[in-house]
């Protein structure tokens, strides 16, 4: 069985995946009260960039090469997630230490109570190293380990076999 796969649907579908995970986490934050803690938001960026790189490059660079090229970033970028995503599931395991910026108890001393109200009023609202939503007993963090690696191989899996059909 041959498929034939051109570079523009590759590009396409990591726009429509990208797009499918920011959904899943804003629909989580805003309909359903889970707020996402620091790691949680550094795993939404990758998805950005892979969006606007897909995007840039399907309405401004044409040739081939530059398809490649952009579909290749978009894997790396699905592995920088994932890695995000691993270091996460670690602070969360507690196997890594926590970040100050990921910890809503601060120990810092406070001349006024003006400044004691903005450190209040900046705390992130979740900790990294306590998830609050759980779906068939994992956390968000390791789903979206999931949900990287396995997009990475069935684009990885897509992009071959365009390259042994040579269409374009």
């Amino acid at each position: 069985m041959t498929i034939k796969i051109r570079l523009n649907q590759i590009l396409f579908f990591l726009i429509f995946a990208a797009i499918f995970a920011l959904s899943f986490a804003y629909v989580s934050q805003y309909f359903f009260g889970h707020q996402p803690c620091n790691l949680c938001l550094y795993q939404r960026k990758p998805f950005f960039l892979i969006i606007a790189i897909c995007a840039l490059t399907l309405a401004f660079f044409k040739s081939k090469k530059s398809k490649q090229i952009a579909i290749l970033l978009s894997l790396l970028t699905l592995i920088i997630n994932a890695s995000i995503a691993v270091y996460h599931v670690g602070v969360e395991k507690k196997i890594f230490k926590i970040s100050e910026s990921c910890s809503s108890t601060h120990k810092e001393e406070y001349s006024s109570l003006k400044e004691l109200e903005t450190a209040i009023m900046t705390a992130p609202t979740a900790r990294c190293d306590e998830p609050t939503f759980f779906f068939l007993g994992l956390s968000m963090a390791v789903w979206n380990i999931f949900y990287c690696l396995g997009l990475a191989i069935f684009v990885t899996f897509l992009y071959r076999a365009q390259k042994e059909r040579r269409s374009i």
